[in-house]
């Protein structure tokens, strides 16, 4: 089957008539990619499809809890009179009896004076079937049964969960019963339980038939009571998901206008105070530094002036005190030499050679004095001009340098403080994520509740059933009254025998060959080649064990997200294969919560194989202008759903939008 063509007419999101050409060009470019923002009609894409095909026949998961009559009102886009009503209409190609055909079904529903009217239509090679409307349910289950469809039709935002080994068996025993039709073994054997309480039943007295009456009235209420409990469960599960959706949202938007920083005001505050204390101390440091010798520094040539001033006339005093000294040496060498007998001559002359000296000393000493420092003064300015000055230079340098830094760290900190948004601006964010948090508490309070109450119901159901086989077991034996009805329920029991063998028989059959394509379709998508060794699935319990290259069993949790949701999709391709149907693959958010590694496994080695016709309704997220590049060998064309404001619906544009021409070469 190829799907040619999907039309909306004011269904969901979308707003008047929007058309989906979805032909594949040849089966080497099976793909058609559509691109949309969460919200603007992806998942309606898929209803949509499923409406047109099985309407009231769809699974459960299409509309929830809800009527079909009252899914039908709310598909009708709210931005439109009720009484314009939708439409979904598809036009497919089938082979019937070796000649191609071609079917266009189409569903138009509107509000009339508050009931609500259908139109359902086939036509076939551009003939009205009216044949074919009446025997629709059956034609469908022939071509595309209702039970299998999620095997080509899914979310693969909601696959992972098939990831859980213990959740897949469910799974694989849900497909395989439906691919082997042995859910009507399942119908079949109900019955005859059904027929052999009835022959027991008839056997009793009317005393024991009242009794059996009584207790078969409590199985059918805890039945209805747990069916109830059943869709209750739905129900609050879907209303968790959605408030757990809208949580994320509420912690998004917070976070998009500061509500990160908000947060952290009261630590970005107490540090702004800590940065001003310090740059205070480094201030008061630079005080005292200023209040020491620092203001020496602002005349350095003044500085070396009196120091050099102050070195002559230290070297002045000392030769006025040598010259003192001297004269009285010199008068007393004179006197002793002529005391001695020199001649006088010797004497003259050493005389005058003392004189001339005396008189070069006196020249020297004869320096302008002004500043007379005492000698203690001037070992200070001595010091100061070695090494004082030097280490007042170093320690400014250093606290200047510490206060830059200082005052560098607070800057950033007052641009954090002055990003904060205010608290009027952000407290309607903060309350929204309050609200939304305790409506998500709130609604996984009220699951967990119904998931209790659905146990309670079901052993309440068991017990019951258990309680009115027992009172069967406890009259029939002595109160057979009829030989037919005893060789009837004897048949019935070897019937029923035989239908378990051989259902077991069948499945054992089927079950190796879905190893077989579990195991081929994980060696193509994981990236670890010799992960996964063999994969064997139990045919009583239909449980999974996924073994190693040592043959020793790979436990689940030793899978990352990414190969466990590589482990659901294996899956689905797997039991696509085994179906055997020749149906469309529909995918809506293909790639949601895989890494890099994996995307790009999936796009090269899934997509182009996953069927004669593969539809990826991705996000810009998902998809980008890499991954598009690499999907562009298998791509027939694809689309864009874009939500317009003004009109309050979604329409579809030509072109994938979120691979921009740029952006692809760049890739």
């Amino acid at each position: 089957m190829i799907l040619d063509e999907l039309v909306l007419h004011n269904f969901g999101v979308y707003r008047g008539r929007q058309r989906f050409d979805l032909t594949p060009q040849s089966p080497e470019r099976p793909i058609v990619l559509i691109g949309a923002q969460n919200g603007s009609g992806k998942t309606t894409f898929l209803e949509g499809l499923q409406l047109a095909f099985f309407g009231p026949l769809a699974q459960s998961g299409l509309r929830g809890s809800v009527s079909y009559e009252d899914y039908l009102r709310r598909s009708i886009n709210r931005n439109v009179p009720a009484e314009d009503g939708a439409e979904v209409q598809v036009t497919f190609r089938r082979v019937v009896s070796g000649r191609e055909q071609v079917f266009c079904i189409r569903r138009a529903w509107s509000v009339q004076k508050d009931r609500l009217k259908e139109v359902f239509e086939v036509v076939v090679d551009g003939k009205l079937d009216r044949v074919l409307v009446d025997s629709w349910a059956e034609f469908v289950e022939e071509m595309l049964p209702p039970r299998i469809a999620p095997l080509f039709f899914f979310d693969g935002e909601r696959i992972e969960q098939f990831a859980d080994l213990d959740r897949s068996a469910a799974v694989i025993e849900t497909a395989v019963n439906a691919l082997l039709g042995l859910d009507l073994v399942e119908r079949l054997t109900l019955d005859l339980e059904v027929l052999e309480r009835r022959k027991k039943a008839a056997s009793v007295n009317k005393q024991a038939r009242a009794v059996l009456t009584d207790s078969e009235r409590a199985v059918h209420t805890a039945e209805d009571a747990a069916q109830t409990a059943y869709g209750a469960v739905g129900a609050a599960r879907q209303l968790a998901e959605r408030r757990e959706a809208q949580a994320v949202r509420a912690r998004q938007a917070f976070a998009a206008e500061g509500g990160d920083l908000f947060k952290a005001r009261e630590e970005l505050t107490a540090e702004r105070a800590r940065l001003a204390g310090a740059i205070d101390g480094v201030e008061k440091s630079l005080r005292a530094w200023a209040a020491d010798c620092a203001p020496m520094l602002l005349a350095p040539q003044l500085m070396a002036s009196v120091a050099e001033q102050g070195a002559e006339e230290a070297a002045s005093a000392d030769t006025r005190t040598i010259l003192g000294h001297l004269a009285e040496r010199d008068a007393r060498t004179l006197e002793a030499m002529h005391s001695k007998g020199a001649s006088p001559a010797l004497i003259a002359a050493l005389g005058a050679f003392f004189a001339e000296d005396c008189a070069s000393l006196s020249a020297q000493a004869q320096v302008s004095g002004y500043l007379d420092l005492p000698s203690a003064a001037y070992g200070q300015l001595q010091g100061l001009m070695t090494d004082g000055l030097a280490a007042a230079r170093a320690q400014q340098a250093e606290l200047l340098g510490e206060l830059d830094q200082l005052q560098a760290a607070l800057d950033i900190v007052e641009r954090k403080l002055a990003a904060i948004p205010a608290p009027e601006a952000i407290a309607p964010l903060l309350s929204a994520v309050a609200h939304a948090e305790a409506e998500l508490k709130t609604a996984q309070a009220a699951r967990q509740d119904a998931e209790a109450a659905y146990e309670t119901a079901l052993r309440e159901v068991a017990f019951l059933r258990s309680a009115y086989q027992g009172l069967l077991d406890k009259h029939v034996q002595h109160r057979l009254k009829e030989e037919d009805a005893q060789r009837t329920i004897e048949h019935a029991a070897r019937a029923r025998a035989t239908l378990a063998q051989f259902r077991r028989d069948v499945v054992r059959h089927h079950v190796h060959r879905l190893e077989r394509l579990i195991l081929d379709a994980l060696q193509e998508l994981l990236r670890k080649d010799d992960l996964v060794a063999t994969v064997e699935i139990d045919p009583e319990t239909f449980a999974i064990t996924l073994r190693d290259g040592g043959w020793a069993p790979l436990p689940p949790e030793q899978l990352s997200a990414g190969e466990r949701q590589l482990f659901a999709v294996a899956l689905l391709w797997a039991l696509a294969k085994a179906s055997g149907q020749a149906a469309p693959t529909v995918i809506d958010t293909p790639l949601g919560r895989l890494d890099s590694t994996h995307r790009e496994r999936l796009v090269e080695r899934y997509f182009g194989r996953a069927g004669e016709q593969v539809i990826l309704l991705s996000t810009d997220e998902e998809i980008d202008a890499k991954l598009y590049a690499r999907l562009e060998p298998w791509l027939t064309r694809s689309f864009t759903i874009a939500y317009d404001a003004e009109t309050h619906g979604s329409r579809v544009l030509p072109g994938y939008a979120f691979a921009a021409p740029d952006e692809l070469e760049a890739a």
